[in-house]
């Protein structure tokens, strides 16, 4: 029964995430464009750069403490106050640091515009460290609307900023500024929607509890912060702001699902994962979210891989073209990252073991590490997403085995489950590749055309594979049932 009751609020859950993300990515896509066209490969690399420095200190300033406050069993108000005081002093003076050294980074990084983003998006560090606990005390309450709100809002406000002040000539500052705002609105809104309020009390034996755990969220998202971002800080350093810009602008693509469709359901996964006390219902669950990402992720990175040339261009433009094998890189790179990277760690921390989540992002990074030494200072966009797919294939592995051994499920299972839905895009994707070889229209005109095909293709292949039925996913009122039973199977069947 409990099992029942934790996998519809599971399934609740991603659903309210999802619906809102969705909404909101709609938006952020089309800003995308719009910037891509309004803006140079020089400003895009010019705030990636900045963000290499930014997301860092983002990332240690929360001390992992929201992860562990989800986890704790105790008095959840009184946990809170001690752990946002230390969060907020924490991120006061990263911000201090970041701004003092500003100077200094950017002429490590032979970036002298550098300095004064840095300066600007010091600010975010203390407002997302105010609105941390407030979000974390939602998402531990399965709050999942209001965090919905939020994540429809946030974006659209964001973006808005963008566009205008791009179109207005303010070039990189378009997307500082932007990014300023988003922040400034996210902590206004979860300070209103969650109407908790820290007291004036401080428990040192709470705070050293939750830290223990929350150390190796720490350890954690800094392994996937120096993974994720070593490929940009090469670039930046070695083949300037222009080639990062070619290398960026698809990286921030291929994360677009990772964001919508594993980091939304990462928010919901860990705090209901923490409800299951047996293994064998973890199991259940583990094989239900691959199959379930899986469906949706699949269709799209195997799109951008066979197709990357027609969407770049229709798109972007003619000007984004040496971008085109990036994104296909990237695109294999991501079937990993979301799949079997992204959503994994959430079973990890429920068992209690965080610290085995850890392990595989050094594996992958020693795996980076060695690539660009061997490759020194010469290679470019291309070769650094080739030796990235590599290194996350090593850490996605790693963490499938380590499920596979903790659990006791059998490893075809777990592949079936994470390759669910690949046969079907697969097919679907050459399709749209083999129509756009035909047709002689405008490149955006080819382009939609192609996601057409390449869309319901998808869905009547697949729908034929799983259940000898083409139309099961045009049938609305199947979609509640069709989702939640993909992953009934058992784990030992």
């Amino acid at each position: 029964m409990q099992s029942r009751s934790v996998e519809r609020s599971f399934t609740r859950g991603v659903a309210w995430m999802s619906a809102g993300s969705l909404a909101a990515r709609a938006v952020t896509l089309i800003g995308s464009v719009m910037l891509a066209r309004l803006l140079l490969p020089e400003h895009f690399g010019l705030f990636s750069a900045a963000m290499v420095v930014i997301g860092v200190v983002q990332l240690v300033t929360d001390l992992g403490l929201g992860q562990a406050l989800i986890a704790y069993p105790g008095d959840t108000r009184k946990a809170a106050s001690s752990i946002f005081y230390a969060i907020l002093a924490t991120a006061g003076a990263a911000a201090f640091v970041v701004w003092v050294f500003a100077d200094a980074l950017a002429a490590v990084m032979r970036q002298p515009m550098l300095a004064s983003v840095l300066r600007a998006l010091a600010v975010n560090v203390v407002v997302m460290a105010a609105a941390s606990v407030p979000l974390a005390l939602m998402q531990k309450a399965h709050r999942w609307r209001g965090q919905a709100i939020l994540e429809f809002t946030t974006p659209i406000v964001s973006t808005s900023i963008m566009v205008s002040l791009a179109f207005l000539g303010f070039g990189a500052w378009s997307i500082v500024y932007g990014y300023v705002a988003r922040a400034v609105t996210m902590l206004v809104g979860v300070w209103w929607l969650s109407r908790w309020r820290p007291a004036l009390e401080m428990d040192w034996t709470v705070f050293a509890s939750l830290f223990r755990f929350g150390k190796w969220i720490v350890l954690d998202r800094l392994s996937a912060f120096v993974l994720l971002t070593m490929d940009n800080l090469y670039l930046a350093r070695w083949q300037g702001t222009k080639t990062l810009g070619y290398y960026a602008l698809p990286y921030n693509w291929v994360n677009l699902p990772v964001q919508q469709v594993v980091l939304q359901s990462q928010k919901v996964l860990f705090p209901v994962l923490t409800q299951l006390e047996d293994a064998q219902a973890r199991a259940e669950m583990l094989l239900k979210a691959c199959r379930m990402f899986s469906f949706f992720v699949a269709p799209i990175y195997l799109f951008w891989l066979l197709n990357a040339s027609l969407f770049v261009e229709g798109l972007f433009g003619p000007k984004w073209l040496p971008c085109v094998p990036v994104l296909q890189w990237l695109s294999v790179y991501a079937l990993a990252h979301a799949l079997a990277g992204g959503l994994m760690g959430s079973f990890y921390w429920a068992m209690k073991r965080p610290e085995l989540a850890v392990f595989p992002f050094w594996a992958a990074i020693a795996v980076a590490t060695a690539g660009l030494v061997y490759g020194g200072g010469r290679w470019g966009a291309v070769e650094v997403a080739q030796l990235f797919t590599l290194a996350m294939y090593v850490r996605a592995s790693m963490m499938i085995y380590g499920l596979v051994r903790f659990y006791h499920v059998p490893l075809s299972n777990v592949l079936r489950a994470v390759t669910d839905g690949w046969l079907a895009a697969l097919l679907a994707s050459l399709s749209a590749a083999t129509l756009s070889h035909l047709m002689r229209a405008p490149a955006p005109v080819e382009l939609a055309m192609g996601i057409v095909l390449h869309a319901n293709l998808y869905l009547l292949v697949q729908g034929w594979l799983k259940y000898r039925k083409p139309l099961q996913y045009y049938r609305l009122a199947e979609w509640r049932t069709t989702l939640p039973n993909a992953g009934k199977a058992s784990p030992t069947s």
